[in-house]
């Protein structure tokens, strides 16, 4: 299937919402498919086979806008494929035929390994987090009863982390003892954000084990155990994901029976909360595109602010529009970088009609004051003051900027975390 790429870039949201429910959501499909009945086994077995298929696409167009799944219908069909690597627990529940059984009816139930859709569609370049993926943090209790399996936990996170093209944020020079749980102290959820932001992680992976490890009638020992996680955006204290994996190991030594429990529970535990942790990370993103749109680089000067709190506000404004902003200082005013899709007259228009708000809920405006071919200047005033510098007689000329020729096109779609989600060590 050949797909056409519209003209610019097409923009629409990746998530519907924030899923809450683990990554594997449950879809329940009837579908329909011609029959013969000269050839009963062959043709069932196709029929099935063409359900498979549709059902990851049915998946596919709840996750993703219908424009996306049509325009890369191609590529996409190419990276995930075959179709069984992505479904878990696929059945059959009912299989009916019309009157003269040239139709066959199937009922079909399954789940969908989200993480294992995204690490392939990021591999085939299909998907992409952008230029700057979001940072991952991973956060194993201090009850883990063997540190080595805590590690072996987190290089597992890691490698899916990887595999879709996020940033991975270590976690060794955490100097506090983790040990908290999140349904019983009301502070927990601080106490592990403080953590993730000291290191500038967008994104929170802790899971806490419940263990009961007692001797065996038989010998040995068992452990059963319960492993929490809690997928966390640590920007604003907000619990995105949760769940609970219940296993149950044994062995001769408490040691041997406890990783034995988490070995079997790992495989389940990692696909539930990093598909979760996709799930936030889709969600808290303005848009995406079926190709990169081009960025301008942009030298913004503030002038006359009385506050460094006025300066972040104008940042954090900025960001919500989706640029990139990087802070320095200048004789007499800040000097903001900016890499934006917005250029010169947009960004004069946007100061010009923009009152900006502080923390402390002070209100400014910044209109601009001046301007050249890559830059722009603002002074902050108050709400109903002249700015001291004269203003511009006339708006600056709309730039054109030419789009990638063909050739260059990119092919994935480019996923943008929203800059007000962002650790503020994330955007500095």
């Amino acid at each position: 299937m050949k797909r056409s790429i519209q003209s610019l870039a097409i923009l629409c949201l990746f998530f519907v919402g924030l899923g809450a429910a683990a990554q594997a959501e449950t879809l329940k499909k009837r579908y329909t498919f011609d029959y013969n009945s000269a050839t009963r086994s062959a043709s069932e077995a196709k029929a099935k086979k063409k359900a498979r298929k549709q059902f990851l696409a049915d998946f596919l167009e709840t996750k993703f806008s219908k424009e996306i799944v049509t325009s890369l219908a191609e590529e996409i069909d190419i990276a995930l494929d075959p179709p069984e690597d992505f479904l878990v627990n696929f059945e059959v529940k009912t299989t009916k035929y019309n009157d003269d059984e040239t139709k066959i009816i199937l009922t079909v139930e399954g789940e969908v390994d989200l993480p294992a859709m995204v690490s392939a569609l990021v591999q085939n370049k299909v998907l992409s987090f952008g230029e700057r993926p979001p940072k991952v943090m991973f956060i194993p209790s201090s009850r883990f009863d063997n540190p080595k399996a805590a590690k072996t936990m987190r290089a597992l996170v890691y490698e899916k982390m990887k595999q879709a093209g996020l940033q991975s944020v270590a976690f060794e020079g955490v100097t506090e003892i983790t040990s908290v749980q999140i349904k019983t102290s009301p502070n927990s959820i601080k106490i592990l954000a403080k953590q993730a932001l000291q290191y500038g992680a967008d994104y929170l992976i802790y899971i806490d084990p419940e263990t009961d490890n007692r001797p065996a009638s038989v010998g040995g020992y068992i452990c059963d155990a319960n492993f929490i996680y809690t997928v966390l955006r640590p920007n604003d204290n907000r619990i995105l994901g949760e769940g609970v994996i219940s296993q149950r190991g044994s062995a001769n030594s408490q040691m041997v029976a406890f990783d034995k429990t988490l070995d079997e529970a790992a495989p389940t535990l990692i696909s539930q909360a990093v598909g979760q942790l996709y799930q936030s990370i889709f969600s808290d993103s303005d848009v995406i595109y079926d190709k990169k749109q081009l960025k301008n680089q942009i030298a913004l000067s503030v002038f006359f602010k009385t506050s460094p709190e006025q300066t972040q506000a104008i940042i954090k404004a900025l960001q919500a529009q989706g640029a990139y902003v990087t802070l320095g200082v200048g004789a007499g005013s800040d000097r903001l970088s900016l890499e934006t899709t917005m250029d010169v007259l947009d960004l004069y228009n946007f100061f010009n009609d923009t009152t900006f708000t502080t923390d402390k809920g002070t209100k400014f405006k910044a209109p601009s004051v001046g301007y050249g071919e890559n830059t722009l200047d603002v002074e902050i005033v108050a709400p109903t003051a002249a700015p001291r510098k004269p203003r511009p007689s006339s708006a600056p000329a709309r730039r054109s900027n030419p789009g990638p020729s063909a050739g260059t096109k990119p092919k994935g779609i480019v996923c943008n975390l929203k800059g007000s989600l962002r650790a503020p060590g994330s955007v500095q």
